[in-house]
């Protein structure tokens, strides 16, 4: 927990400052610690506590680290001491409230709250930021901004919260504007991009013309304009107009004055934003650098174009050429060429593949001469080349290993490994090997070097990809799926979280969650909090799905057994407004079957959007015709191309198409005869491929047939098999109404009947038994169950002697005497009286 500022707090604050910050800190191990404080804080007599505005400010950040309530009298009394203080307010007092929220940006409301939105600060901000050089003032209001900027964006905060957070952030805007035209100093502009600063929010404007103008006007200088570059590189900013910006301010400086490597760093800016777009304006610039480029610059050039496929066609093809110019490695080479050239085969395999793969082989024959072992920058480059190109000589794989393993661990970065792991598996390596458990736990334990070789804090250093590529590297390994590795699993999901935060408010691409919930899937990986970190991305997506998302999550959902309602509900309703293909529609129906979802696909009317059903296979028609409502399936099956079912050949039906052809068909009695012919030829169906209301539906479809009942039946017994008591009682109100039930009813109803025997109440259990007593069954473990229910749980069922009960006890063998009604016993109190002598 980070120490405050207690020096400056006054005395009468000082010992409360101490207590709380104990107690907050021994949250971590006690979490009761913070209701502690929080109740500590409730019965505070705040008049008597502080004192001084630090005293306050302290008070506001402890507020929050305890998880104070909004809203509460305590927030009111600070709001209102610091308005009294207000004049007493300081430049130093700003800078801390500045590293208060950037140690808590999520308390950026309770500030709000209690300073920003205050008369008395637009009162004084002014003279404040005045007090502040230009830097700290345009920190300030940055770090301001992106506290605000959730409420902002939030149409569910109230209508007062967000016009007050407006109304700052607008006179913020206005203030910085005005400052950085009467300084002239474009160092503002670098700050905006290096800090974050949300220009994109309509409150910011003013600021945003401002910038945009000063951008465009070339008062940058391409130093300043890398920094610019860098700044929005960092922030995952998708702000096209400011790159536009950029591209314009670089392409009218003189020549001679833009270096290739400048050029390099704005375009590595524009290619990573996803709406970023390359101008032929900035192409031809490119053009006229690339020959001073040096082979890092060609690299990185390279790398960016391949983030735009379709962009500067000219810069790409004249690229090539240059890279494939140089198409021999001389075996007396020396070896400060080797950088080079590799550094060039790895241009060549990012948009030359196929030079690449012929320049790699050679690469390949140059080495089985010699034992020396690859420096680690050449052993980096050449794993990625491979990966680029698909291609995993053994011998260089080998090479590469053997760079690996003398080498001392804080040699290589994580991401390094990560593409060591996924050439180890394409060249053949066992998932249980020693060599691949190794890069395991190097992997797992590689994070603390990467920090130390940054020198920095780095929560993550791995992208999207290098997770995707981490997964099918396990996905191909040989020997099957990864054996549980959860320190693995952790540090994949620390680098999903990661760039989720990094990435906001889109979080990382919906196509990437898809692709690795796949890959989980696949690899049939139990990890709840991976697997449901995806999913919650995934379900702020479902907005912006296509007819092809909503299949792909389909299938995720239905293989994660994924029974989120609320998610699924959501994904109705956007189909309902997006007017659905049949795809997207039978994909939802089977989910719904699949999940036990029914109901809530019933609810949608989704099928209603339906118009046609011509072209549709005959397996859709019957799976979405059997999601249905009856009132929706017949509309449904009176649509033009329902005429499929009727011309069907049951012999060449799949036997789950035949049983819901069955279940829905009105055909003549020859008809389904023949249908119930083939279906009993067919192997039973599995449990879970039906539902219950398919075979009660097809049970009542052909009641009138023995034969076809009892196909119906033996095909639907695993599914029977687990309906609970409502749904049986249904079967038994259908099949009272049969005049001649086949025996393997009762075989297979049977077995669910002894099954909830037990827990099945008097009543239902005397219907089944009169059932089984009315067609002479003699299941003597079903019988008995019955019998034993209605004679032991209820207290009149003794005295029910009738026919049923006495032929029933005849039947199974289990002695049945008549009792009468059962009676109270009451007993006489005597009242006895002890005389004393």
């Amino acid at each position: 927990m980070r120490r405050t500022f207690s020096y400056w707090a006054s005395r009468a604050w000082r010992v409360h400052s101490e207590l709380i910050q104990g107690w907050i800190a021994a949250a971590s191990s006690e979490p009761r610690k913070l209701q502690q404080a929080r109740s500590y804080l409730y019965d505070l007599k705040l008049e008597d506590a502080i004192e001084e505005v630090e005293d306050a400010t302290d008070l506001v950040y402890f507020m929050h680290r305890v998880s104070y309530p909004a809203g509460s009298h305590l927030e009111t009394k600070v709001g209102q001491f610091l308005s009294r203080l207000s004049e007493q307010l300081t430049r130093e007092n700003l800078l801390e409230i500045v590293k208060r929220l950037n140690e808590q940006p999520n308390s950026g409301p309770l500030w709000s709250r209690v300073v920003f939105e205050q008369p008395w600060f637009s009162g004084r901000v002014e003279e404040l930021l005045e007090g502040l050089t230009l830097e700290e003032h345009v920190t300030f209001c940055a770090v301001v901004w992106r506290s605000l900027l959730p409420m902002l964006q939030s149409h569910s905060s109230q209508h007062a919260t967000r016009g007050a957070a407006v109304a700052v952030s607008q006179q913020l805007a206005l203030l910085t504007a005005q400052r950085i035209e009467r300084s002239n100093d474009c160092q503002a502009v670098c700050l905006c991009a290096q800090l974050g600063v949300p220009l994109q929010g309509e409150s910011l404007a003013v600021l945003r013309e401002l910038i945009l103008s000063l951008t465009r006007g070339g008062n940058l200088s391409p130093e300043q304009m890398i920094t610019v570059a860098e700044g929005i590189l960092a922030h995952h900013s998708t702000d096209a107009e400011w790159l536009d910006a950029l591209q314009v301010a670089i392409c009218g400086k003189p020549l001679g004055s833009v270096s290739a490597s400048q050029a390099i760093a704005i375009l590595r800016a524009v290619t990573s934003a996803r709406s970023g777009h390359l101008s032929k304006m900035f192409e031809d610039l490119l053009l006229r650098v690339l020959p001073d480029m040096s082979p890092e610059d060609m690299l990185g050039c390279c790398r960016s174009l391949t983030v735009m496929p379709n962009a500067a066609p000219c810069l790409r093809k004249e690229l090539q050429r240059l890279l494939c110019s140089k198409t021999s490695l001389g075996k007396g080479a020396s070896d400060r060429y080797d950088d080079a050239l590799l550094l060039q085969l790895r241009g060549m395999s990012l948009i030359a593949p196929s030079e690449a793969t012929k320049l790699l082989l050679r690469f390949v024959d140059q080495l089985k001469g010699t034992e020396k072992i690859s420096s680690p920058s050449m052993t980096q480059i050449l794993l990625r080349c491979m990966r680029d190109l698909q291609l995993f000589p053994p011998e260089l794989v080998s090479h590469c290993k053997n760079s690996f393993l003398q080498n001392t661990p804080s040699t290589f970065t994580q991401e390094d490994i990560a593409y060591l792991l996924y050439a180890a598996a394409r060249a053949g390596e066992a998932v249980d090997g020693i060599f691949f458990n190794e890069l395991l736990n190097r992997f797992a334990a590689t994070r603390k070097f990467d920090r130390r070789k940054h020198k920095a804090y780095h929560g993550n250093l791995l992208s999207i990809p290098t997770v995707t590529m981490v997964l099918e590297s396990f996905n191909v390994a040989k020997g099957g799926r990864l054996s549980v590795e959860s320190k693995v699993y952790a540090v994949l999901r620390d680098a999903i979280e990661q760039q989720q935060q990094q990435q906001r408010p889109e979080g990382i691409k919906m196509e990437d969650a898809m692709h690795i919930l796949k890959l989980l899937v696949h690899l049939g990986v139990d990890d709840r909090g991976l697997t449901t970190l995806l999913l919650t991305r995934l379900s702020k997506a479902i907005g912006s799905m296509t007819p092809i998302h909503v299949r792909t999550l389909c299938e995720v959902l239905v293989a994660l057994k994924s029974r989120d309602v609320l998610m699924f509900r959501a994904l109705l309703s956007h189909l309902s407004q997006i007017s659905p293909d049949h795809e997207s529609i039978t994909s939802t129906a089977l989910t719904a079957r699949k999940l036990k979802f029914v109901p809530y696909f019933e609810q949608s009317v989704l099928v209603e959007h339906v118009t046609s059903i011509e072209g549709w296979s005959l397996s859709d028609i019957v799976l979405v015709a059997c999601t249905c409502s009856e009132k929706q399936r017949k509309a449904f099956l009176a649509l033009p191309g329902a005429e499929v079912l009727s011309q069907a050949r049951p012999e060449e039906l799949s036997t789950l198409d035949l049983f819901l052809l069955l279940s829905i068909s009105n055909e003549d009695r020859e008809k389904t005869a023949a249908m119930a012919a083939t279906l009993r030829s067919r192997p039973p169906i599995a449990a879970g491929d039906l539902e219950v209301e398919d075979v009660w539906r097809a049970f009542v479809n052909v009641a009138d047939d023995k034969e076809a009942l009892a196909a119906v039946c033996r095909s639907g017994a695993a599914t029977l098999q687990t309906a609970d008591e409502n749904t049986l009682m249904r079967f038994l109100e259908a099949a009272s109404n049969v005049p001649e039930l086949p025996n393997v009813f009762f075989r297979v109803v049977g077995r669910t009947v002894l099954r909830l025997a037990n827990n099945m109440t008097v009543e239902n259990a005397l219907r089944w038994l009169e059932l089984y007593v009315g067609h002479q069954i003699r299941d003597d473990s079903v019988g008995k169950a019955l019998l034993s229910k209605v004679r032991t749980r209820s207290h009149n069922a003794a005295s029910l002697v009738d026919k049923t009960l006495r032929k029933a006890s005849t039947m199974y063998g289990k002695t049945y005497n008549t009792q009468g009604k059962l009676r109270k016993n009451k007993e006489k109190v005597e009242w006895r009286y002890f005389h004393q002598d």
